[in-house]
Formats: C-alpha cells, sequence, structure tokens
C-alpha cells in the first residue's frame, strides 16, 4: 500500500504548532489579548450584554507581578454610580488561566460601600477581569493586564500531607480598633487551607488531587453580610479583606466550607 502525504495538511497542521508555541513562549512576557474573553463570555455570560464598567469599577492590582502565586488584587465598586444601581455580585475572571472563574462576591441587599481585596494564583501574563452583575440583571465590566513570570496555578507538592489536615481550617480575623460605629471599617481574614488546583504534581510524579476551599460566609447577628463562591485560581490560605459599616455592637460568624465538604467556623465579637 501506498502512502501519500498530503503536504498542503500538513503545512496547515505545522503552522498551527508554530503559531501555538510562539504565542505560549509570549504569554510569559505579554498580557494575553481579548482572543480569549468570546469564549469566556460564552461560557459564563451567554446571552448577556456586558456594559463598560470603567467609571463603576475600579481595580487595584500590580503591573508586573514577581510570584505568581500571590498575586494581590484590590477591587472598589461605586455604589453611587447611579440611583438605581443595586450591587448583587462581582465576578473575578482570569483569561489566561486554566481555570478562567476565580471566584463569585455576593452582596445582601442592603450592602454599603463595596471595597474587597483577595490575592489570586496567575499561569501566565493575562487580563483579569471583574463584572459585576446588579439586582435588576444588568452587567459592568472592567480589566487589568498584569504581566508575570507564571506558573502560579501548578508546582510540586512538598508538604506532608497528614500535617497540611490538621493545619487547614485555622482562621486569623481582624478589625479595626477601635471599631467605629456608623462609618467603614475593614474586616481582614485569612485562612488556613494549601488551596490545591489539581494541577500539581506530587514527588512520585502524579497530580494530587484538588483539595480547596470552595465557600466562605461572612454573617453579622446572623443576617449575610458577604458571601464567596471561592475558586482553585484564589491563592493557597486565601486571603479576604473588606469594608462594613457596623451600627452597633454585634457578633461577626464566618463560615468556611472545602471541596471535600469539611466545615470550618469561628467568630468574633464587635465590642
Amino acid at each position: 500500500m501506498t502512502v501519500r502525504l498530503n503536504w498542503r495538511k500538513l503545512w496547515r497542521y505545522l503552522l498551527v504548532v508554530i503559531i501555538y508555541l510562539a504565542v505560549g513562549s509570549q504569554a510569559q512576557a505579554e498580557v494575553i489579548g481579548d482572543e480569549l474573553w468570546p469564549v469566556i463570555h460564552e461560557a459564563f455570560f451567554a446571552g448577556k450584554t456586558i456594559e463598560d464598567g470603567s467609571q463603576l469599577i475600579q481595580i487595584t492590582a500590580p503591573a508586573v507581578a514577581e510570584d505568581a502565586g500571590l498575586v494581590p488584587i484590590s477591587v472598589e465598586i461605586d455604589t453611587f454610580y447611579s440611583d438605581a444601581l443595586q450591587v448583587a455580585k462581582a465576578y473575578l475572571i482570569t483569561d489566561a488561566n486554566p481555570v478562567q472563574l476565580t471566584a463569585i462576591f455576593h452582596f445582601p441587599k442592603n450592602k454599603q460601600p463595596i471595597h474587597f481585596s483577595t490575592r489570586v494564583r496567575l499561569e501566565k501574563s493575562t487580563y483579569v477581569r471583574v463584572i459585576v452583575e446588579t439586582g435588576d440583571g444588568r452587567y459592568y465590566m472592567h480589566k487589568v493586564g498584569i504581566k508575570t513570570p507564571g506558573g502560579g496555578c501548578g508546582g510540586g507538592i512538598g508538604s506532608d500531607e497528614a500535617q497540611l489536615r490538621v493545619e487547614a481550617g485555622r482562621m486569623k480575623i481582624q478589625l479595626a480598633d477601635p471599631v467605629r460605629y456608623g462609618e467603614v471599617n475593614t474586616l481582614s481574614f485569612n485562612i488556613k487551607h494549601p488551596m490545591r488546583t489539581g494541577f500539581e504534581r506530587t514527588v512520585y510524579g502524579y497530580y494530587a488531587k484538588p483539595y480547596f476551599i470552595k465557600r466562605l460566609d461572612f454573617m453579622l447577628d446572623n443576617a449575610p453580610l458577604m458571601s464567596v463562591d471561592v475558586g482553585v485560581g484564589i491563592s493557597a490560605n486565601p486571603y479576604i479583606r473588606f469594608d462594613f459599616i457596623p451600627s452597633r455592637p454585634a457578633e461577626i460568624e464566618i463560615l468556611a466550607r472545602d471541596n471535600e465538604d469539611q466545615e470550618y467556623q469561628q467568630g468574633i465579637r464587635i465590642p
């Protein structure tokens, strides 16, 4: 049997491979453009019109992140942007990560000023987007580009598994001292957890199974203050910082749940 090569098809295939390798090498130094956004839009916001949110949303992030596994992101949403604007959710999207949906922040109807911070992982240089969903179903988006050496979603596993699980769930909560009633206060929260993405390799070469916090609920006297659907794009030992306005002494309770349905709970009293 005679095998004939289709040189035209072979050349097209080689051209695709060359372009892929070129883009992959450049992506470590250059921010990936908007070519990924149509696919992300269709995956998470199919049929939704997303408006320009550059006047509504402010994102503070480093232009160059030296540590791809620990990139600080701060978001401020102008709740006075429109008299009729009620912010319901804020989606944190990282275009070039293997899992683009990094987190969803949920706000109750009585939410006051919205200002929150966290830390994310970046697999390569990318756009990070914040998409705000309003109570009446409108969407607004703003984005920033971040350059990084990359590799924040993978890496090796070197920690002792038993010790890691013993420490998982330990929380640290801080409030401004003294608390100012009727004014903006800041709560800082940190929880011990490896946030394994499923892309890390063990010392034996196989991939470790995912192990991450998937939900955080912040309650003020049993009423929702803020909730977060946490994705694997959030850095290890998740950190959340946000503003709120207390009106009186109260109890803040925090409930965390991981992907193995383990629950961790801790409270702090506002004096």
